[in-house]
């Protein structure tokens, strides 16, 4: 599997089986299409607004599993005792 990512035009696509050729392209959404080879498997999906569609829903996600983890690690960690 291959990415390759346009930042001019903000568009993502992810070459899932390099070498072999899509033969159709199927639209999922507005900025969502699928490429098929001929036997209709997928070899390559095409993100457009990918900063949008991709980026900023895995930043969210990110920030809330580290949140979690933070809560945990200080839930964990003894109290800080105060200086003598």
């Amino acid at each position: 599997m291959k990415t390759r990512y346009d930042g001019k035009h903000d568009i993502l696509y992810i070459d899932v089986a390099p070498g072999k050729k899509a033969c159709d392209t199927q639209p999922l959404d507005d900025d969502i299409f699928v490429d098929l080879d001929e036997e209709g498997n997928i070899v390559g999906i095409e993100v457009w607004s990918a900063s949008r569609n991709i980026a900023e829903p895995m930043a969210e996600q990110l920030l809330e599993k580290v949140r979690k983890a933070l809560e945990t690690t200080a839930e964990k960690s003894p109290a800080p005792r105060a200086p003598f």
